[in-house]
Parts: structure tokens; sequence; C-alpha cells
């Protein structure tokens, strides 16, 4: 499946599910961790400021009863009050490992629901004053605000909710009051759970549409290869890396033979059908990190091998003619088996410093027509013009397998 078709399934079908394939599930993760550090950072900084005032709001709002005075301040500034300030400390320093960060992140919710809890608890003991609402406010505030992941954050959510709700029922003297509470703790954890789920599907769906229009812009749709904007921007790196260190590197173009009488005889519907089989065959060629494969134009690609000797480069586009000989497609309406093959012109040479790439490929262009003119489905290797000159005639002596 190429990248684009990955990049479709993904805002189309798997955003839904909240899980994208491995690497791109990766991808995401790391842009949406970037992307929520700072409202993360907001979300932390009023929880401990909430709990860091608690001997301010111990007299002037919480008035605790005597029973409770004495261990109340000592669990808020000293459980609480830490679990939330080294959940900030994790997401503002950027440093330790993902697993480091999202540990401290999760003491940090624990400890801020906890504390909400303990503090209802208290209230509905009739031991101090704190009012219900704060518990819908915590809720909410993690499943939405902190764009935590939907797939945690909806069980805990749901799970604070409950335990909510039994303090509420086990403990108010009200059945009124305790039934209006109940309602509106049962709508916040809906609205919690439908948020949170929300919040991230509408991040997946935009984060893969963008990553979609810049893999369009980079890869051609119909062959899954690279687009000749990407190619001309990534040559020159490849060049100026082989003048670094000396590398030799390879340019070849392809051309695949009589195009455009197959799309006269055949249709252009099938036209798209070679150029994506021939496609299919060139991802299979030069698939090191520094080698190059795109479509050039129409029915011609464009192919760069890095750190590579002449020979290893006549070997791979004689592997590459042979298995385009080899590739065959049958024209359902006609029922004729049509027999493909292709042209190939190739340089290769050690690139000088400020080594410029529009010279190599009129250079490899003009292998190519050479090809050509030697009677086609073979290539013409050759050193660059300023390289040592030594020039490879290849022509495939492969039959085509016998069925």
């Amino acid at each position: 499946m190429s990248e684009l078709e990955q990049l479709e399934r993904a805002r189309r079908v798997d955003a839904y599910r909240l899980r994208f394939t491995r690497e791109l599930e990766t991808e995401f993760r790391r842009s949406h961790r970037a992307r929520y550090r700072l409202p993360r950072l907001i979300l932390f900084a009023i929880g401990a400021m909430g709990f860091g005032l608690a001997p301010l709001f111990l007299e002037l709002l919480w008035l605790p009863a005597a029973t409770i005075r004495p261990m109340l301040l000592p669990i808020v500034m000293g459980v609480v009050l830490p679990a939330v300030l080294v959940a900030l400390v994790a997401t503002a320093l950027r440093r330790g490992s993902r697993l480091l960060v999202e540990t401290a992140q999760s003491i940090g919710i624990l400890g801020f629901w906890g504390g909400v809890l303990l503090l209802r608890y208290f209230a509905l003991r009739g031991e101090m004053n704190f009012p219900p609402e704060m518990l819908g406010v915590a809720i909410v505030a993690v499943s939405v605000f902190g764009g935590f992941d939907s797939r945690r954050v909806i069980p805990a959510a749901l799970a604070f909710c409950g335990l909510g709700i039994f303090l509420e029922l086990h403990y108010a003297s009200s059945f009124a009051q305790t039934g209006s509470t109940v309602l509106s703790l049962c709508y916040m954890g809906l609205i919690a759970a439908a948020g949170s789920y929300t919040h991230e599907l509408l991040g997946r769906i935009a984060w893969a549409t963008a990553r979609y229009a810049y893999a369009s812009a980079r890869s051609d749709p119909l062959t899954g290869l690279a687009t000749r904007a990407e190619f001309n921007r990534l040559l020159p790196r490849v060049l100026s890396q082989g003048a670094r260190e000396q590398c030799m590197v390879a340019v070849a173009l392809l051309d695949v033979d009589h195009f455009k009488r197959i799309n006269d005889t055949q249709g252009h519907l099938f036209g798209d059908q070679v150029l994506r089989r021939i496609g299919g065959v060139l991802q299979q060629i030069a698939r090191r990190p520094l080698d190059l494969r795109a479509r050039y134009g129409g029915e011609e690609f464009v192919l760069v091998w890095y750190d590579i000797t002449p020979l290893e480069f006549e070997h791979q586009i004689s592997n590459l003619l042979y298995m385009i000989r080899e590739t065959t497609l049958e024209n359902p309406q006609l029922r004729q088996e049509i027999p493909l093959s292709a042209s190939v012109g190739g340089i290769w040479l050690v690139p000088t410093p400020g080594q410029q790439a529009e010279p190599l490929l009129q250079d490899a262009d003009q292998r190519l027509y050479e090809a050509k003119a030697a009677g086609r489905d073979c290539a013409r290797l050759q050193a660059a013009e300023h390289f040592h000159p030594h020039q490879h005639v290849v022509r495939g002596e492969f039959g085509r397998r016998q069925s």
C-alpha cells in the first residue's frame, strides 16, 4: 500500500477508530504532543495554582471542621499538589523519555482528580464546603482541554464520574439534591467522553488531511513514486553528500517503449495500468536511504543510486530491464497480452563540490536517445562527460517466461 493510500485510509477509516498504522500513529502522537504542550501546561498550572492556594481557601471558602483540619492541609499540599507539579515540570522541560513524561502526566491527572474527590467526600460528610460542580469541571478540563489519548481518558473519566456518583448517593442527605447532582455528573461524563472522542477525531482527520496534501505534492498518485518536483528537491542533496564523501552516484532515465502506441491502440486507462505496473517494478529498485525513484514526466522515469560502482550499476539496469520485460498486461476487452519493455540512458560520476543536476540529467537524456536509436529494449550507460570516459551498452538477452 502506497503512502497516499495509507493516508487516504487513515483519514477516512482509521481516524474514526482512533488508531492509525504503527508508523503513522507514532508520527501523529509526536505531532499531537507538540501541539498540546501549551494547553497541558496551562491545565496543570491551573491545577497547581488551585491546590497551591489551599491555605487561603481553607479559611475563606472551605471552612473545614476541627476534626479534619490537621490532616486536610498536609494531604493537599504534601500529596496532591506535588503530583500536579510533577506533571507540570515534566511537560515544561521536554526532557526524559516519552514514557516518563506520560507517566508524570498520568500521576498529575490522578492527583488532580483524587484531590477533587477527596474534598467532595469531606463536604458530603458535612465537614467542609466544596461544591459538586467542581467534579464536572475536573472531568471536562482533563478530557477535552488536555488533548490526551481518548482511549485512556474516556474510561478514566467515566470511572471518575462513577466514583463521584457513588459518593453523592452514599453520603448526600437530601434525595432531591442528590438526584440533581447525579444527573449533572452523568451529563458531564457523557459530555467529557463525547468531547474527548470528537476532539481527537477532528485532530486526527486534520493531521491526516495535511499529511495527505503534503504527500500528494511529493508522490505521484498513479505510480506511487516521487514527483518530479520532489526529485528536483532531493537530487542536489544527494550530489552534495556524494561530493563530501567522494561516493559515486549513478543517474538513469527510463522511457517505456512504444507507450504512445499502447495508449492509441489499448486506450488511456490501459496506459495508466502500464504506468502503475512500471511504478510497482521501480519500487523494488534503488531502495536504499539515499537512492531516488521518481516519475519524471509522462512515461519517463528517473532513478538515482548512491555509492555504487559502474559494474553494480550495469547489473541493476540489466535486472531492471529484465523485470520490465517479464511484466505483461492483458487487455480484458481484447483478450490480448501486451508485452512491455523500456529503454534506459544512464551516467555515473563522483560529484564535485557545487555539482549541478541539470547537466547530468541532460547527459542521461542523451544516452536515453542513443538507447532508443540502438533498437530500444536496451540501455546505454556511460560515465559523465567530465568523468573518465568509459562506455557500456547493456542489452538484455533474457527471454520471456514461457507460459
